[in-house]
């Protein structure tokens, strides 16, 4: 009996009778098990993603990783990192950032350790990958592990809310109504607060009420936009969208 006959007959048993993946499964097989063992906390999917993952396939590695680490007991931190690393090996840049933002934020309880996160996002390609450029734009902002350096900072939100990235978008239009490592320019950063909150992003919205409520230069005081600004941040607090 060959490996692949086996693998098919363990997963077929593991996954239940009538169910039967691919002998190599496709990513969208591989998401639904991720979503099964992470928002139904399907013990047996996430076994079934173990096994995948154990025959090498990066995508089963980086899915085993993200769910391991949203478990809410905070369990199995080292082990969802080993799996992510094992995907990023591979070159699966969604492991990178994962692991990046596991060490940024100290996800799961792990410490936070700045430095991995910049060598993760780093090797997720910032001139190319919107997700690691805005992530590094914020380590570059906050000076985490070495001094802060605004320019940087501005350069890589700048790229990522090219690239559509809501989060810089309101990042990039912050630097430039305060003048942090660009020009100040207050229409500049309106005009990029409003493609930040054309996308839903709540701080963006925020930002927007407030000139609607003072009333400035750029938009004329008004009580009833103010007001339907608001409502907008409320509706977009209720539905956040995913982190990039």
């Amino acid at each position: 009996m060959n490996a692949n006959l086996i693998r098919t007959l363990l997963l077929t048993v593991l996954l239940g009778p009538g169910v039967v993946l691919a002998s190599s499964p496709s990513p969208a097989e591989i998401d639904r098990l991720r979503m099964q063992a992470d928002a139904g906390r399907d013990d047996r999917a996430l076994a079934t993603l173990s096994t995948i993952a154990r025959t090498g396939n990066a995508e089963a590695q980086r899915a085993l990783g993200e769910t391991l680490l949203r478990r809410p007991d905070g369990q199995g931190a080292r082990e969802a990192l080993e799996w992510a690393r094992h995907a990023a090996a591979q070159g699966d840049t969604r492991a990178m950032l994962l692991l990046g933002k596991a060490w940024l934020f100290g996800l799961s309880g792990l410490r936070r350790d700045p430095a991995q996160a910049r060598a993760w996002f780093e090797r997720a390609d910032p001139g190319r990958n919107p997700q690691a450029a805005y992530y590094l734009g914020l380590i570059e902002k906050g000076g985490y592990d070495r001094p802060a350096d605004q320019i940087k900072a501005v350069a890589h939100f700048r790229f990522a809310a090219q690239q559509g990235i809501a989060e810089a978008m309101y990042m990039l239009g912050n630097a430039c109504a305060s003048g942090e490592g660009v020009d100040a320019d207050p229409r500049e950063a309106m005009r990029w607060y409003l493609r930040a909150a054309a996308l839903d992003d709540p701080q963006a919205i925020q930002e927007l009420a407030h000139a609607f409520a003072r009333g400035d230069t750029l938009l004329p005081q008004s009580d009833l936009q103010a007001a339907n600004m608001a409502r907008a941040v409320e509706h977009a607090l209720r539905h956040p969208k995913a982190a990039p």
